[in-house]
């Protein structure tokens, strides 16, 4: 029985996981939630469902924070639980080849963290091997990675954002800024706080930034959100203007693009001319923000390649990554790596 080879894109938001050869078989929430310290009541999206929602002695956590593993014991338990929903098998004798995305700047000590996971699991592993998300988001992109001469993407994720520069196979330059979508929540749920008096939810704050969100201010609009009155500490209601909102977004925006234009000046001039002339590929959930595109155009002076799939090149990539052996050398074991 041949190896069975898994891509596991574990996104602080989403977990993404494809097999070889079908491609993506599972996106949900990273999440779980359990009772009594390990008692397992829900995961993925039917954990999200109850979100803000359950009672005191319900533990909701997101396993990965800012890219890494920061729930080592829920990380096993969360990961073995969405491989057997995607009917991973346990191969008696090949096992299983698990390959991880992770940040370009991750240590050994978080590269340990994904290793453990996987020789913990359940369902038996070969080997485990780590995939550097600029690289696997790139060649998702369908860009030939080992012959580029410079290619820039942007990785807006929901607890990072990465900006990387490659060539040739490899990351020319890197930066790992620790803010995306939940940031911008944040920023929601502080703003209506000061703004309106008004406490709201995570997810009522993830609601105001999907309808009323925009990188450029457009026409005036409201949303009536329900939340709970800072000064009664009744239910109360108010209508929230777009204004507030973009303007949330931006904040996030302005602080993402000075790193971007930070880097640039940092390209080696011979990388430049390829970048000029094929532009800024920009993934992750974060891109799907309306009128991100024209945004960027405008701060960067530079041609903008929007995502079809943002949500899905990273894994893409690592399906490539496993099928194609010319693209084998973007992985190495984790093993290697630690104890060589």
């Amino acid at each position: 029985m041949a190896v069975q080879k898994y891509g596991l894109d574990l996104g602080t938001e989403n977990i993404k996981l494809s097999h070889f050869p079908q491609g993506m078989i599972l996106c949900e929430k990273n999440l779980v939630a359990a009772k009594k310290k390990q008692e397992i009541v829900a995961f993925g999206d039917a954990a999200y469902d109850i979100y803000e929602r359950a009672s005191d002695n319900i533990r909701i956590t997101y396993p990965i924070f800012q890219g890494v593993i920061a729930g080592l014991t829920d990380m096993k338990q969360i990961l073995d639980l969405f491989l057997k929903k995607a009917k991973c098998s346990n191969g008696f004798i090949s096992g299983n080849a698990f390959y991880f995305s992770v940040p370009s700047d991750v240590t050994e000590v978080e590269k340990r963290a994904f290793f453990d996971v996987a020789l913990s699991s359940q369902f038996k592993s070969k080997d485990a091997f780590i995939v550097e998300k600029p690289m696997a988001a790139v060649v998702g992109e369908g860009v030939d990675l080992l012959h580029s001469p410079g290619v820039m993407v942007i990785d807006m994720g929901a607890g990072t954002t990465e900006v990387s520069i490659l060539a040739q196979g490899g990351i020319v330059l890197s930066r790992l800024l620790k803010m995306g979508g939940n940031t911008i929540d944040d920023q929601i749920q502080l703003e209506v706080k000061t703004r309106y008096n008004l406490l709201i939810g995570r997810k009522t704050a993830e609601s105001l930034k999907l309808s009323l969100g925009s990188a450029i201010l457009g026409g005036r609009s409201t949303q009536k959100v329900l939340g709970r009155d800072m000064v009664t500490g009744l239910p109360a209601e108010a209508a929230v203007d777009s204004r507030v909102i973009c303007a949330c977004v931006r904040r996030i925006l302005k602080e993402i693009t000075a790193s971007v234009r930070s880097l640039l000046e940092r390209i080696p001039p011979e990388v430049i001319h390829s970048i000029l002339s094929t532009g800024i590929h920009v993934t992750g959930g974060v891109s799907q923000t309306e009128n991100l595109e024209t945004y960027l155009k405008q701060e960067l002076a530079l041609p903008i390649q929007m995502s079809e799939h943002p949500l899905e090149s990273t894994v893409r990539g690592l399906t490539k990554i496993m099928s194609e052996p010319s693209l084998s050398g973007l992985a190495y074991s984790i093993k290697e790596s630690i104890f060589s």
